[in-house]
């Protein structure tokens, strides 16, 4: 008897409701969905009780920032995996989300396969979209 594969689980946080539907549909095929989340602190309760191995999250929830909300995850829920997903393409937000332990920032409108940079996440790549957004980052940091 074959053994069955569980699905990566994975925990969404985003204050928009139609941008959780969109993910949830669009990830469901892939992924277990376990939970979805509008507000910050509900987030963070989520994540200690469900442990998922994602925790996709915006910058912008309610009653928290989603930096506040990453260094909270590490602290929480170690095992867990924190992707950044975010209309905001200022390299400032790239750092901030690396520095509070992210292992991806997704810019929302420019990131076409988000399985693709989930599957490199879930196998400890450390990702951004877009690729430059990275390096510029980095040469802002040196500045």
């Amino acid at each position: 008897m074959r053994k069955k594969l569980s699905r990566p689980r994975i925990l969404i946080g985003d204050s928009s409701r139609s941008m959780l539907a969109f993910l949830e549909i669009l990830l469901e095929s892939q992924y277990d969905i376990v939970a979805s989340e509008t507000e910050g602190e509900a987030l963070v309760l989520t994540a200690k009780r469900l442990t998922p191995d994602l925790v996709i999250l915006d910058f912008s929830l309610s009653f928290l920032d989603g930096l506040s909300i990453g260094r909270q995850l590490q602290d929480a829920v170690p095992s867990s995996r924190v992707v950044f997903f975010s209309s905001h393409e200022d390299p400032a937000y790239v750092m901030a989300a690396f520095e509070v332990g992210a292992m991806a920032y997704l810019v929302k409108h420019l990131t076409v396969d988000l399985g693709h940079y989930l599957s490199r996440v879930l196998q400890g790549e450390r990702v951004c979209c877009p690729d430059d957004l990275q390096k510029r980052a980095g040469r802002q940091k040196k500045k």
